[in-house]
């Protein structure tokens, strides 16, 4: 078994070292920011993607060469956002909270929950080159992926009215209202422009639209079924380690 893994793994260094040194693979490396966007409240309470503040993201791969216009791209990316909030009317944060006597009416103690969401990504992307310029190469690309979100809520009220001994007997834990987790399948079309100012190494700047198809089923509330929609910028590199036989 070991010596078969031994014999695989040579066969695919030889085959990726090969490419290389023809340059039809390539390493990508990127990072960048995002914006979901969409309804902030629905007919209860506040949707939850729509009110994540900016995140940022990162991702890391293989770029396929298969022929002068057309390269396919796969890799797996990460997003993170730890700014979720939502304002009414009165200007105070939907996750501020405080706690006052009920006596005197003194402030006890105040604070603010946090709702923070990660995505695990793995993508496939076709990428079409406009130009044959070396050195600039604008390009579009339309992406399929595969993504793991987690959700992670933080009840500080909770936690402070636990110490503080102010819950009820039959009080045993915060609640969350919020989707947790899903698995689901979404699609990244973008644009972008790539410059090569030496022969290995290349930069590129790429917006793009990022969706992710929600499964309602994970949702506690009906009224804040939704779809995870994205604004995304990202500005990477783009790498040979081998020089090509053909300059």
């Amino acid at each position: 078994m070991k010596k078969n893994l031994f014999l695989f793994s040579f066969f695919l260094f030889s085959i990726l070292a090969e490419a290389q040194y023809e340059q039809k693979v390539s390493i990508t490396i990127a990072s960048g920011i995002f914006k979901t966007f969409g309804k902030k409240v629905g007919e209860y309470e506040p949707m939850q993607m729509p009110n994540y503040g900016m995140g940022l993201s990162a991702n890391g791969g293989l770029q396929f060469k298969i022929n002068e216009h057309l390269s396919l791209s796969v890799d797996v990316g990460i997003m993170v956002s730890k700014k979720w909030s939502y304002s009414e009317g009165d200007n105070n944060n939907y996750l501020y909270w405080s706690l006052n006597d009920t006596t005197t009416g003194a402030l006890i103690a105040e604070g603010e929950n946090y709702l923070d969401i990660f995505n695990y990504s793995f993508d496939i992307r076709p990428k079409y080159y406009l130009g044959q310029d070396k050195k600039w190469k604008p390009f579009i690309y339309a992406g399929v992926n595969i993504n793991l979100t987690r959700a992670f809520y933080e009840d500080s009220q909770w936690i402070k009215l636990n110490e503080l001994n102010m819950l009820p007997p039959d009080d045993t834990g915060p609640y969350n209202g919020n989707l947790e987790k899903n698995f689901g399948i979404g699609f990244n079309p973008g644009f972008g422009l790539e410059y090569f100012p030496k022969e290995r190494i290349g930069f590129y700047l790429s917006p793009g639209y990022y969706f992710i198809a929600l499964n309602k089923n994970n949702f506690k509330s009906p009224s804040r079924t939704e779809n995870f929609n994205a604004f995304n910028i990202q500005a990477g590199l783009r790498l040979y380690f081998i020089k090509s036989k053909d300059l």
